[in-house]
């Protein structure tokens, strides 16, 4: 048993292997970080997936995306997104329309209202990674931002 970890979780037996360790480590950290999201975000009302599809759809543009093109770019899967969009539709934060090249496809936008919730996160939002990982220096950032690579791309 090495790390800071087995003191946190009180664990008195060695962990099954350095992987495991290394694994339970990230789901510590990514618990620890989704904590301070939720608390940033809590006052405005909103999750952190609804913040990333406005986020997402901000970037889009006045052109919008589809549901499936939102999917792609979110950082954590949503089994769920035609939910969610409902939801942010109901207090008027995207609006949905039918593409008018492909009736078909049914793309969002970010409204004006949407558009005021992100602008007062903003300031919030800019200074999580700091609250988060100040302590670290560039070297170390870099080196934290490599080795996650490597752990989600294997291959």
């Amino acid at each position: 048993m090495s790390g800071r970890l087995a003191n946190e979780i009180k664990q008195s037996k060695p962990f099954g292997s350095t992987a495991e360790e290394a694994v339970l480590n990230l789901h510590r950290t990514a618990s620890r970080v989704a904590l301070l999201v939720a608390e940033t975000l809590k006052p405005y009302g909103i999750t952190e997936t609804q913040y990333n599809i406005l986020r997402i759809l901000r970037g889009a543009g006045k052109d919008g995306l589809s549901c499936q093109e939102v999917g792609a770019r979110m950082i954590t899967r949503e089994p769920d997104l035609t939910r969610l969009f409902d939801r942010l539709e109901k207090r008027r934060l995207l609006s949905r329309a039918r593409s008018s090249e492909d009736r078909r496809v049914v793309l969002s936008r970010i409204t004006d209202q949407g558009l005021h919730l992100l602008s007062d996160l903003d300031p919030a939002t800019r200074n999580l990674p700091r609250k988060i990982l100040g302590h670290l220096s560039e070297a170390q950032l870099r080196t934290l931002i490599d080795l996650l690579e490597k752990a989600r791309d294997p291959g």
